[in-house]
């Protein structure tokens, strides 16, 4: 039922007069409760206005905007979702990161302390010894020294295998290569 249709029925109803029922008189209503109760009645009754939402549109077309702003919406809701998950990951990392940095500075703080304690106690061992301080930087440069030796011999050596392999890898693949051309060449002759 409308709310046209009730209202109709209302005002149809209220022309109906009946000797049981008393008129209602002015004098008993407010002047303003009957003035907005006329305003609200027209209201009321005032046609429609049709707009595009309004006019009849195929079922079809509804239901296809239907599912489009479920899919919107749903879209919506799951980058609002990534978008939480991503900023809690980024908290965690960022948390992990401080625990790590809190680390590393008491971490660095107590090698800092050692450090200068040995810069110190190094020095006035060697402004005591002298003579076994150089002796000491002898032996190390001979110890790197003959570590760098290696390591050039292993890296000759190892540049020296790698190019001979692949020399002797060309020469395999040119040898079968040229072999399956003369071969072919002999089966072409035949």
């Amino acid at each position: 039922m409308k709310l046209s249709d009730a209202l109709s029925k209302i005002s149809g109803a209220s022309a109906e007069k009946t000797a049981s029922a008393p008129a209602p008189s002015s004098a008993s209503a407010p002047s303003g409760l009957e003035e907005r109760l006329k305003t609200a009645l027209a209201d009321a009754m005032k046609p429609e206005e049709k707009t595009a939402s309004t006019q009849a549109a195929s079922p079809v077309a509804d239901l296809t905007k239907i599912a489009a702003d479920l899919s919107a919406s749903e879209h919506e809701a799951m980058k609002k979702e990534a978008m939480i998950y991503g900023a809690a990951l980024c908290d965690g990392f960022m948390a992990r990161a401080a625990q790590y940095q809190a680390a590393a500075d008491k971490v660095a703080s107590t090698e800092t302390v050692a450090k200068t304690a040995s810069e110190q106690d190094f020095e006035k061992f060697a402004a005591e010894n002298p003579q076994l301080v150089k002796d000491a930087a002898q032996l190390g440069y001979d110890t790197t020294l003959g570590q760098l030796g290696q390591l050039h011999n292993a890296a000759y050596d190892k540049g020296w295998n790698d190019t001979v392999q692949q020399i002797h890898k060309t020469a395999s693949d040119c040898f079968v290569a040229g072999f399956k051309a003369v071969q072919d060449m002999i089966e072409a002759a035949r």
